[in-house]
C-alpha cells in the first residue's frame, strides 16, 4: 500500500467524500475548517486535497482495469495534481489501440491521459490503489483479433538429461543398469534444432543410440509446420517410419488440437519395485521406475502415433514380462486430425546394428473437414518397389458418439503381394456417467507397411506380423458406487498365437478412506509373457494435507500373496519422501523407501528397497535442463521443450516462481526458466510474493504470453526495494509532535500525517530523504533521524526515533 495515499483518502472519508470521476476537468471540494481543527488535523492540509482524494505526484504502481476488465499492476505516472499523466505503456497493459488517441500538444511534462481520448473517464481511487478507464469500446483491442500476434524470435541453446542408475543383489549375484537420455538443442529465429541420443549399458554390454537431429520451424501464415533431418513419419493413415528427409504437416498448435505426445497412456501393474522400459519402432523411448501396484505412463515422447508401443516390466526379481499398447490407444480412438496437407520425402532411417535395406519413399495426404465434427483424408505412398493408397473418416452421431474408419491397400513388388488393413473405432459418451471406446484392426496375409518389405521372413518377429488386434474400455463412475474401469485387448498372430489382457478396477471414497481393487488377467503363447491372473487391494487413508497411510494385499501366481504398508509425506515443494514394508505369505518381511527431491535446479529420485530373503535393489534418477543465453547459463530441474522463456526477478536468488511446467526458483544472477509454453495459447508465469524478502515490492506478479512455436519468451518481472519506517517523532523538549499536523518533503510535497503518539509511517526511505513538519503556530520543523546502515530484510518495517527541531 502507498501509505501517503491512504492518508489522503482517509481525510475525504472523514469528511464524508468519496472518490470522483475525472475527466479533462477535475472536480473541486470545499472543507470546513472548523470540523478540521475540531478532529486534531492540520486545516492547511484543506488545500491540498480541495481536488479531491488523489495520488501523489510521480511514478506509481496501481491496479488496472479497463472499461471493467482487470489488466493486473503497471506502473503509471501522475502529475501535481493527482490526475493520470498518459505513457505509451499504458496502451500495452490496457489494450488500447494506438492509432485512435489524439496527438499530444508537444509541451514538455505531463499530457493527461483524458485529453488523448475523446470521452475518456479516468476514475481514481486512491485508498485502493486503483485506476478504473472508461473509453469507447472502438478504441480498445478486441480480446481475440481476427489476425493474433504472437511473441516470436530470441535465440538459445539448451540441454536436456535424464539419467538412471539401477543396481541389484540377487541370489549372490549383483548387477548394474545405467541409462543416460540426453538432447541438445537451439531455437533461433523461430526455427528450433534438436538431437536426442540415448547410452545404455547392462552386464557389461553398452549401446548407444542416435535417434535423430533436425530443424523445425512453423509458418504462422500457412499454419503448417515443416522438419527436415533425421524425422519419424507423422500420417493418419500410413504406418510411422524413422526416416532422413523432409515433412510438411498442419500446425496442430494454431488449430487448437494437442501435440502427439498429448494421448499416449500406458496403464499396468507392477508386482514389485519395477523397472519399465518403452520402445516404439525398435528404440527405447522411455525408462522410469515404478513401486509395486498399477502404474500409469502418461505423456511419453512418442517418436510416432501410428506405430505400437512394446512394455517390458522387469521385476525386481528378475523376471519380466512383455505388453503392446496398440497404436489406436495412442490417438485416443481418433483417426483424423487438423484439416489440411502432409507431405513426408526420404529415406527410411535405420538405427545401429540394423542393417536392413533403406528404401526411398514419398507420401501425401490431404484431409477434409465435412461440418464442425465430420473429417475425410486420402492419401498415397509410394516407395522402392512398394505402393499404397489410404483413406479415412469420421463423424459425430449425436452429441456423444464419435464413428471412425480407415483402410490402407498395400502393394509389395518384390514378395509379389497385395493386401489390405482395415481399421474401425468408435468413442463417446453412452450417458452423463458411462463412456466407452472400441478400436478393431484387422490385416490380410498379403498387406505389408514400408517396414515390412525390408524385413527377413525367416528373422521376423511375432508382434510385427499382427493378424488382428482388439481393444475395447469401459468406465463410469457414481457418487453412491465409486469408479468402475474395464479394459481388453487381444492380439492375434499370422503364426496362430494369440495374447489377450483383461483388466478391472474399482475405487471408493469410505468416509476418509479412499479403496481400490484391480484384477488383471494374462493369457500368451509364450509363457514368459504371461502371469495368469494378479488382483491387487489397497485402503489408502489420509494422516493430514500432505501425509497419507496405504495398506495393500496382491496377490498372483508367480509371486504368490504379498501385503504391506506405505506412508508418503509431501513435506515441501522440494521433498516427498515414502517408507513402506512388505511380507509375502511364505517369508520374513522386507522394507523399502523413496526420496523424490527437487533441489531448486535438478530433479532427483532415489530408491532402496530389501526384501526378507536378503535381496537388495536400489536406483538413482537425475533429470533436467540447463538453458545457455546471452547472460550465461540458468538450469532447470524440467527439461526443456520446443517453446521456453527465460525469466528474471530481481538480482536474488531463491525467488519463487509458478510455471505451466511447475515450481521454480531464481539463481545467483536472478534467472530461471519456464521450460515449457503452449505455442499459440496463453501461458501464465506467477511470482510467489511470499519468496521475497518483507522489503521488497512487486509491481506486477503475473504475467501472460502467447508465444510462437520454438520462441524464446523473455519475461521480467520489476521489483523495487523498499524500506519501510515507523518513527517516533517528538519535539526538542521530548514531547510528542502533535497529531494530525502534515508532514513533507523538501520540495514541499505531501508526504503523510502524524498519527498517535508522534508516529509517522515511511513507505520508502531513500538515503536523502529530508522531511518537515507544519506545526499549528505555523513554524516548520526539520525531522532527524537516523538508520542502521544496511536494512533488515525480514522485518515488514523498522523503528527509528526522530526530533523534530525548529529552524
Amino acid at each position: 500500500m502507498h501509505w501517503r495515499c491512504l492518508a489522503g483518502a482517509a481525510l475525504i472519508i472523514v469528511l464524508g467524500s468519496a472518490p470522483v470521476a475525472r475527466s479533462a476537468e477535475g472536480v473541486s471540494v470545499q472543507f470546513n475548517q472548523d470540523v478540521l481543527k475540531s478532529r486534531g488535523l492540520d486545516p492547511r492540509l484543506a488545500e491540498y486535497f480541495s481536488q479531491a482524494p488523489r495520488f501523489r505526484e510521480g511514478v506509481q504502481a496501481v491496479a488496472l482495469s479497463v472499461n471493467g476488465v482487470p489488466k493486473g499492476r503497471v506502473q503509471v505516472v501522475f502529475d501535481a495534481e493527482g490526475e493520470l499523466c498518459f505513457t505509451p505503456s499504458l496502451l500495452e497493459r490496457g489494450g488500447i489501440r494506438a492509432a485512435d488517441y489524439v496527438e499530444p500538444s508537444g509541451k514538455a511534462g505531463c499530457e493527461l491521459f483524458a485529453r488523448h481520448f475523446r470521452g475518456a473517464v479516468v476514475q481514481a481511487d486512491p485508498s485502493q490503489e486503483h485506476i478504473s478507464l472508461l473509453l469507447p469500446t472502438d478504441a480498445l483491442v478486441p480480446d481475440r483479433p481476427a489476425d493474433r500476434s504472437f511473441l516470436n524470435g530470441g535465440t538459445a541453446g539448451l540441454f536436456n538429461y535424464d539419467a538412471l542408475l539401477l543396481g541389484s543383489r540377487f541370489a549372490g549375484q549383483s548387477s548394474q543398469f545405467r541409462n543416460l537420455n540426453a538432447e541438445l538443442g537451439l531455437n533461433a529465429a523461430d526455427w528450433s534444432f534438436r538431437s536426442r541420443q540415448v547410452y545404455s549399458e547392462f552386464a557389461g554390454q553398452d549401446r548407444l543410440e542416435h535417434l535423430y537431429a533436425y530443424a523445425s520451424h512453423t509458418s504462422e501464415r500457412y499454419r503448417a509446420n515443416l522438419q527436415l533431418g533425421q524425422l519419424n513419419m507423422v500420417s493418419p493413415l500410413f504406418a510411422g517410419e524413422a526416416f532422413n528427409g523432409v515433412q510438411v504437416q498442419p500446425e496442430l498448435a494454431l488449430m487448437a488440437l494437442d501435440d502427439d505426445s498429448s494421448g499416449a497412456r500406458v496403464e499396468g501393474i507392477a508386482y514389485s519395485a519395477a523397472r519399465i522400459e518403452v520402445t516404439q519402432n525398435g528404440a527405447l523411448i522411455y525408462t522410469t521406475v515404478v513401486p509395486g501396484g498399477p502404474f500409469t505412463l502418461v505423456g511419453l515422447p512418442l517418436l510416432s502415433q501410428s506405430v505400437d508401443l512394446e512394455v517390458t516390466v522387469h521385476e525386481e526379481d528378475g523376471q519380466q514380462r512383455r505388453f503392446i499398447v496398440p497404436a489406436t490407444q495412442l490417438r485416443g480412438g481418433m483417426t483424423g486430425r487438423a484439416a489440411g496437407y502432409g507431405l513426408a520425402v526420404g529415406q527410411v532411417r535405420r538405427y545401429a546394428g540394423d542393417e536392413r535395406d533403406a528404401p526411398s519413399f514419398l507420401a501425401a495426404s490431404k484431409d477434409w473437414q465435412l461440418g464442425p465434427r465430420g473429417q475425410v483424408t486420402a492419401g498415397a505412398m509410394l516407395g522402392t518397389g512398394y505402393e499404397s493408397l489410404g483413406w479415412a473418416m469420421q463423424g459425430g452421431i449425436g452429441d456423444r458418439l464419435i464413428l471412425g474408419g480407415r483402410q490402407v491397400i498395400s502393394r509389395a513388388q518384390d514378395q509379389a503381394v497385395s493386401g489390405t488393413q482395415l481399421q474401425w473405432t468408435a468413442s463417446g459418451r453412452l450417458s452423463g456417467r458411462l463412456s466407452t471406446s472400441v478400436a478393431l484392426t484387422q490385416q490380410t496375409q498379403g498387406f505389408r507397411t514400408l517396414s515390412d518389405t525390408t524385413w527377413d521372413s525367416r528373422n521376423d518377429r511375432p508382434f510385427q506380423r499382427v493378424r488382428n488386434q482388439l481393444t475395447a474400455n469401459l468406465s463410469t463412475s457414481s457418487p453412491v458406487y465409486g469408479g468402475f474401469s474395464a479394459s481388453y485387448s487381444r492380439f492375434s498372430m499370422f503364426d496362430g498365437m494369440a495374447t489377450s489382457r483383461v483388466a478391472l478396477a474399482w475405487s471408493q471414497s469410505i468416509r476418509r478412506a479412499t479403496v481400490t481393487f484391480t484384477v488383471e488377467r494374462d493369457v500368451a503363447g509364450a509363457s514368459d509373457d504371461a502371469r495368469g491372473t494378479a488382483a491387487y487391494l489397497s485402503v489408502s487413508l489420509p494422516l493430514g494435507a500432505r501425509q497419507t497411510l496405504r495398506g495393500y494385499v496382491r496377490n498372483d501366481a508367480v509371486s504368490g500373496t504379498r501385503s504391506g504398508l506405505r506412508f508418503n509425506e509431501q513435506s515441501s515443494d522440494t521433498l516427498a519422501y515414502s517408507i513402506g514394508a512388505e511380507r509375502p505369505d511364505d517369508g520374513s518381511a522386507g522394507f523399502n523407501g523413496r526420496v523424490n527431491l527437487l533441489p531448486r535446479y535438478s530433479q532427483m529420485d532415489m530408491g532402496y528397497s530389501r526384501s526378507g530373503a536378503g535381496n537388495q535393489n536400489y536406483d538413482i534418477g537425475l533429470r533436467g535442463g540447463a538453458l545457455v543465453h546471452s547472460d550465461g547459463v540458468t538450469l532447470s530441474p524440467y527439461p526443456l521443450r520446443e517453446t521456453f522463456a527465460l525469466l528474471k526477478a530481481g538480482d536474488s536468488a531463491g525467488v519463487k516462481l509458478n510455471t505451466p511446467r511447475g515450481p521454480v526458483w531464481t539463481d545467483h544472477s536472478g534467472h530461471a526458466v519456464a521450460a515449457s509454453l503452449p505455442a499459440y495459447s496463453k501461458g501464465r508465469v506467477e511470482l510467489d510474493t511470499a519468496s521475497l524478502g518483507r522489503n521488497v515490492d512487486v509491481h506486477n506478479a503475473y504475467q501472460e504470453v502467447e508465444a510462437g512455436r520454438a520462441a524464446v519468451a523473455n519475461m521480467a518481472f520489476d521489483m523495487v526495494t523498499a524500506r519501510r519506517v515507523l518513527l517516533q517523532a517528538r519535539m526538542p523538549d521530548s514531547h510528542f509532535v502533535r497529531k494530525g499536523v502534515g508532514v513533507f518533503d523538501d520540495q514541499g510535497r505531501y508526504v503523510t500525517s502524524v498519527l498517535e503518539a508522534g508516529q509517522i509511517f515511511l513507505p520508502d526511505v531513500q538515503p536523502d530523504l529530508k522531511l518537515h513538519v507544519l506545526l499549528p503556530d505555523g513554524q516548520r520543523c526539520h525531522l532527524e533521524f537516523a538508520m542502521s546502515l544496511e536494512p533488515d530484510v525480514d522485518a515488514l518495517y523498522e523503528t527509528a526515533s526522530a526530533i523534530c527541531r525548529t529552524v
